[in-house]
């Protein structure tokens, strides 16, 4: 006891208590005793991944209470503050390794696949891929159709849904092969970017060390790096933004404006809209407001405008009518823009929800999430750190950036899916370490918690073993059983294979293939054993059947 003080005994408890509500929503959301069902995503893996992962962290909360090794965690913290770059270089090649062989370099999600699938499109010098028309309908799995990827039954030319920011980011790396690499690079300066705002804003060059120390240990922040999701992107440029921002030049808010219109074409704009509105308005309230606004708005103008809605009427060409027919695609300028506006009507229609007891719920599961993928006591430590910094606009700002993704989200009717962590708040999850380190190097000088850093200091680094081994385990054993659902295709060889759909286990997610079907492996949906011999009989000639089970066939082709 005589190693601890207040501040920490109230750490430990809190954590505790935080750690046996979170047991209780999760066994309330996902129907215990029931056994969960893979179709509702969310209630599947708080109950597969997050009761394990939180009797972890209240585990790791115990331990750390033991004074032993709090020094050396604490030196840990001083050496990452002294050595940025380096930790930043060895997260990269930390994260490149576990994309490749824990997340096994594959897009689990449709939102992922769509993403990389443009960035091949774009490394080729197109703006659309190409399948043969009258093969859309198995290529693009109709529940997917113009929800995930566009397709035209007339010309064959299939594209990304979202908007293309980042498979733009991605198609340098796609180009050299190793669009694996991506996200581990985007992840490695978020975290450099996340100890300079902490530095800054502190005034103190061990808040880096926290900052850094706090993400890196937090399964949320790494998981999410290992995927094709694009919310690492929106996570690193919020953090430039907000960068930027800290100081109101006219160079400085130009470039926010740039960096926040290419934040809005990632793939929606919502993300960054929710996490720069306290900002702007923040910006509203300073002397000279209406200049920094127009400087700031000439910066968010040409990116947003030019690539954002000049895609999404790229879309409405292929797509070839609005959604429920609206008006026919003749190919005027006042069709296609009137079938844009048709189509975002319905997807903002199908999103948008009421607060409801529903989505109460499912918020509530996600704040779990973001609790037990993170350091022990991170949102803790970042509403202290909010407090004690309240005095600094800035770091008031930073807070409620993240509130408002939070409420923003009050509103969408469905949940996060797939993806590691709660992925809806991740744009702004950098708040939460930046926040933490404020409230840490406050600490110091407070004597009731004196002692708090290095008890917060072993939560991080026994994290950073422990829960982040834990993540990368169930991770690894998702991809793999959701891979194996898949028929094998030879190593050797050109081949057909056709996957049998079955909704509650995302088999439809499986049909991936390159956009101008380079690839040695065709995945193409299965509609019966009768009609694959048929298309095969037509389509390939002298194809003949390898391999058939409940998951699909295997067909080789000579």
């Amino acid at each position: 006891m005589r190693a601890n003080d207040r501040c920490t005994h109230a750490m430990l408890a809190s954590c505790l208590l935080a750690g046996v509500l979170c047991t209780i929503v999760i066994l309330d959301y996902s129907g215990y005793p029931f056994a969960p069902y893979e179709l509702w995503i969310l209630e599947y893996h708080l109950r597969n991944q997050d009761l394990a992962g939180s009797a972890l962290l209240a585990l790791i909360v115990l331990v750390a209470w033991l004074p032993a090794g709090r020094q050396k965690a604490l030196a840990f913290v001083d050496a990452v503050s002294r050595h940025p770059r380096l930790v930043a270089a060895a997260a990269f090649v930390a994260l490149c390794l576990g994309t490749l062989f824990v997340e096994l370099d594959h897009p689990i999600a449709q939102d992922e696949y769509a993403a990389l699938l443009q960035s091949r499109i774009f490394a080729a010098g197109s703006l659309t891929g190409l399948f043969p028309p009258e093969l859309i309908g198995r290529l693009i799995p109709p529940l997917y159709m113009n929800a995930f990827v566009y397709g035209s039954f007339e010309t064959g030319q299939i594209a990304s849904a979202y908007w293309p920011g980042f498979a733009l980011l991605l198609t340098p790396f796609t180009l050299l092969g190793a669009s694996w690499a991506c996200n581990a690079l985007l992840a490695s300066l978020a975290l450099l970017l996340m100890a300079r705002i902490a530095v800054r804003l502190s005034g103190v060059p061990q808040a880096g060390g926290w900052a850094m120390l706090l993400a890196a240990a937090s399964p949320a922040f790494t998981g999410m790096a290992l995927t094709y999701f694009s919310m690492t992107a929106h996570l690193l440029l919020n953090l430039a933004f907000v960068w930027l921002l800290l100081e109101l030049s006219a160079r400085r808010l130009f470039l926010a404006g740039l960096v926040g219109s290419f934040a809005l074409i990632l793939h929606n704009p919502v993300p960054h809209a929710l996490f720069a509105l306290p900002w702007i308005a923040w910006v509203a309230l300073q002397p000279g407001a209406r200049r920094n606004l127009l400087i700031l708005g000439a910066g968010y103008a040409p990116i947003a405008l030019g690539i954002g809605f000049g895609w999404a009427l790229l879309l409405s060409h292929i797509q070839g009518a609005a959604l429920h027919g609206l008006v026919p695609n003749t190919g005027e300028p006042a069709d296609r823009i009137l079938n844009f506006l048709w189509d975002w009507h319905v997807k903002l229609r199908t999103a948008l929800a009421g607060p409801g007891d529903d989505v109460l719920a499912t918020r509530a599961a996600e704040l779990v999430r973001l609790w037990t993928w993170a350091v022990p006591g991170l949102p803790l430590l970042a509403a202290a750190g909010w407090w004690l910094a309240r005095r600094d606009p800035r770091a008031l700002v930073l807070g409620l950036s993240l509130l408002a993704t939070l409420a923003g989200y009050l509103f969408v009717g469905f949940n996060q899916g797939h993806g590691w962590g709660a992925r809806y708040l991740h744009p702004a999850w950098g708040a939460l370490p930046i926040l933490a380190a404020l409230a840490l190097v406050r600490a110091d000088s407070l004597e009731r918690c004196a002692r708090l850093g290095g008890y917060v200091a072993s939560l991080a680094v026994l994290s950073l073993v422990f829960a982040t081994a834990l993540r990368a385990v169930q991770i690894n054993e998702y991809l793999a059983s959701h891979l194996a659902q898949r028929p094998p295709a030879p190593r050797e060889g050109k081949h057909v294979v056709f996957i049998r759909i079955e909704r509650g286990n995302y088999t439809a997610s499986l049909v991936q293939n390159d956009p101008f079907l380079r690839n040695r492996v065709w995945y193409l949906m299965s509609f019966g054993a009768d009609k694959n011999a048929q298309l095969m009989r037509d389509r390939f000639p002298g194809a003949r059947r390898e391999f058939a089970d409940r998951r699909g066939e295997v067909w080789r082709v000579d």
